[in-house]
């Protein structure tokens, strides 16, 4: 048996520049996934595995070995430290996986398809937590645009808890173009704002659409306002000032069920 990967190791480097750098990401075309519940479901999805890693001192457990032989792919041992140096976080997981970024295009999204659609938002763990909710709503795609966090990324990943490996992903950084190529989708593009803006219970939004959400701190700006069709707004009786653009964006996304659910449709 071949001896554990040191943290030295070139390959652990490697493996630590895909978990901790954009670039070195979307240069690779190669993504992280950690713990054993997410690389579990990575190898469930449609996603190209390229190999997993676990740490030495780690006993995998036979459905997660069944599963790995079931995909075709390798597992590597790895020493304690070099699994603590490749993890993104403070308590490494046992086990991680090195996967492909599928490259989804424009021409891949059907018309009238529902899109969540995130403008600048770079929070990660609101982007995984909308990503989320969108899936489990019936969304059928997510669209990044500007500076909206890398869905790629491992936060991003863990926030969706892997709902970001059962939909397509657009990762666009020019805006104005990405909102244009939304509309092209043959949806409505609704933006939110408080004011000047319809309770979303009171729009119609049972036929196709695009959620479009800015950032919390700018919202979407006077700069994309043009794309948008229509704006919402999300009724709050009690008092308080605003919503987290999570909380917010889950609201939508689910009266855009209900609605639908209620129509039939």
């Amino acid at each position: 048996m071949a001896e554990p990967l040191s943290p030295r190791n070139s390959e652990v480097a490697r493996l630590r520049a895909l978990a901790r750098d954009r670039r070195a990401r979307h240069e690779a075309g190669r993504f992280i996934v950690e713990g054993i519940k997410l690389v579990t479901e990575v190898l469930a999805s449609d996603l190209v595995v390229f190999e997993a890693y676990a740490d030495a001192a780690w006993e995998p457990p036979y459905d997660f070995r069944e599963a790995l032989r079931a995909d075709d792919v390798e597992l590597t041992q790895v020493s304690s430290r070099g699994i603590e140096r490749i993890a993104s976080t403070n308590s490494p997981q046992p086990v991680v996986a090195e996967v492909k970024i599928p490259r989804t295009q424009w021409s891949d999204i059907a018309d009238g398809a529902s899109l969540l659609v995130a403008v600048d938002l770079n929070d990660p763990g609101n982007v995984g937590t909308l990503a989320r909710s969108a899936v489990a709503a019936g969304f059928d795609a997510i669209v990044c645009l500007g500076d909206t966090a890398d869905p790629f990324a491992p936060k991003v990943i863990r926030s969706s808890a892997g709902a970001l490996f059962r939909v397509p992903v657009i990762v666009e950084r020019d805006v104005a173009d990405g909102l244009a190529q939304v509309g092209e989708r043959g949806v409505i593009r609704y933006g939110t704002r408080m004011a000047d803006a319809t309770p979303c219970d009171e729009a119609d939004l049972t036929g196709p659409v695009a959620l479009v959400l800015g950032s919390e701190a700018h919202g979407l700006g006077q700069a994309h306002a043009d794309h948008i069709d229509s704006w919402l707004s999300v009724p709050m009786p009690g008092e308080t000032e605003s919503l987290n653009v999570a909380m917010a964006g889950t609201i939508l996304a689910y009266e855009v069920a209900r609605q639908r659910r209620s129509a039939g449709s």
